[in-house]
């Protein structure tokens, strides 16, 4: 199962890459799908260990540990702000003239 999912990753990576390269338009276009896919998996991500914690029903096994680490909590917020910050500036920078 590993494998399929690298093999699937890797090929959607060259597809998007391939697109973005060739097309403008299509860079622009994924930009802002990776802005929205990244704003809403940060939202439930959020909300869902928010509310955990909150309720206090984190089931303690060694994984789920980590959602009362404040390293955790903090770098991963952070990573979510900064990896949309950058996606949305990218999107609409050009590339060298081919």
């Amino acid at each position: 199962m590993e494998i399929i999912i690298g093999v699937g990753l890797a090929i959607g990576a060259a597809i998007v890459g391939w697109i973005s390269y060739r097309s403008d338009t299509g860079r622009k276009l994924l930009g802002g799908l990776a802005a929205i896919a990244i704003f809403l998996a940060s939202t439930v991500i959020a909300t869902s260990a928010t509310r955990t914690i909150m309720d206090n029903t984190v089931y303690m096994t060694e994984i789920h540990s980590v959602l009362e680490s404040p390293t955790f909590i903090i770098s991963t917020g952070y990573l979510m702000v900064y990896g949309l910050a950058r996606v949305a500036a990218g999107i609409g920078r050009g590339v060298a003239a081919r």
